[in-house]
């Protein structure tokens, strides 16, 4: 996976050389991206616990689920950052003609959460583990985990 995301990782590592830091609420700071926490019954979600919006009354937002454990507010907002940021293109050509492979912006926008957060996968504390398990600990829905592991 490393080989086929490497750019992910230069791109995280832009990210610091250029904020210096990559907590992921001063990188939202500075990168003037508006985090709104509403309630999960709110209509915008459908389901889903986090929303990114472009241009939304003239700013960049994400709308996120003001239920979330801290460890999965995280990477949820490090998930939603990388469809801000790394899929700008993607999104600003094919958008309105159903031309996005979600599964594939999904897949990399997981894998950029999990490089920002520094979360290892295959760090040996997980070594004997169930992906069920890893999730438990990593505070993260399994699908999302097999979602980069496939």
């Amino acid at each position: 996976m490393n080989n086929k995301y490497q750019w992910i990782d230069d791109f995280i590592a832009g990210l610091f050389e250029l904020y210096k830091t990559l907590n992921i609420y001063e990188l939202y700071d500075e990168l003037c991206i508006t985090i709104k926490k509403l309630p999960k019954e709110n209509i915008l979600f459908q389901g889903n616990e986090a929303l990114y919006y472009r241009n939304y009354d003239g700013m960049e937002i994400v709308f996120i689920r003001n239920d979330l454990d801290i460890h999965y507010e995280k990477f949820v907002l490090a998930h939603e950052l990388a469809h801000a940021i790394i899929h700008v293109d993607i999104y600003n050509a094919a958008f309105n003609k159903n031309l996005i492979n979600i599964g594939k912006l999904d897949k990399q926008a997981n894998y950029f959460a999990l490089k920002l957060l520094n979360i290892n996968l295959f760090d040996k504390d997980f070594e004997d583990l169930t992906i069920e398990q890893i999730a438990r600990a990593l505070y993260l829905p399994k699908k999302w985990l097999l979602n980069i592991l496939e």
